[in-house]
């Protein structure tokens, strides 16, 4: 049985969030929809925040990267077009063991205590040009699409640099940090050009097998 969370505070830290998540926890297995409750009223960028923390270390949580990765595409568009957080019934009843969960809090807590001393609001235009909320909602929705591929070993970092994207964008757009989300669109521009040269690659490296078997 899930524990009773303690109530969020005004202003409350992403870093105190996340132990507040694992109080509620309390040594359980746990649904993303009773995960979102914990976090309740921080809205669509909050929701992308969690999902993308089993992807902040260079080892991947198995089983994870297609669900968490769709749920982040869909949050992405309805950033994108202004919608209401919403996210599919089979991804909200999806069970995150307690193992998990320790380990993307964990993670979660390590990168963003350094994070949260930097975030400041700033650079405004990034926020107020036209049809920028669209272009960051596709920037998520393109990186969610990133952490879903099943790319198989032995190329790393396949995650966590679009999962690394994710984090500067929800950050930058919950603290109108318009740095941060100038760094998320660089991160998704890299790892839309990682994942390129490995569709690149591994097409060569058929390609020369073909050649090996038919030659002659």
């Amino acid at each position: 049985m899930i524990s009773p969370s303690p109530e969020p505070v005004e202003n409350e830290r992403l870093t105190d969030a996340l132990k507040r998540l694992m109080i509620a926890a309390d040594g359980h297995s746990m649904a993303v929809t009773e995960m979102v409750e914990v976090m309740q009223g921080r809205g669509l960028h909050m929701i992308i925040l969690l999902l993308c923390l089993p992807f902040l270390s260079p080892v991947t949580i198995p089983g994870l990267s297609l669900p968490f990765g769709l749920a982040i595409v869909v949050c992405g568009f309805r950033i994108g077009f202004g919608h209401k957080p919403w996210l599919p019934g089979f991804i909200m009843r999806h069970q995150v063991s307690h193992k998990a969960l320790e380990r993307m809090v964990r993670v979660g807590l390590a990168v963003y205590a350094r994070l949260e001393k930097i975030i400041r609001p700033r650079l405004e235009f990034v926020f107020n040009g036209a049809g920028m909320r669209m272009t960051t909602g596709l920037a998520i929705a393109l990186a969610g699409l990133l952490l879903s591929l099943p790319i198989p070993p032995p190329f790393p970092l396949t995650n966590t640099i679009p999962g690394f994207a994710i984090v500067f964008f929800s950050l930058g757009l919950s603290e109108r940090d318009g740095v941060m989300l100038l760094v998320g669109y660089g991160m998704t521009i890299l790892a839309t050009v990682y994942v390129a040269l490995i569709a690149l690659a591994g097409k060569a490296g058929v390609e020369s097998l073909w050649h090996l078997f038919t030659a002659g």
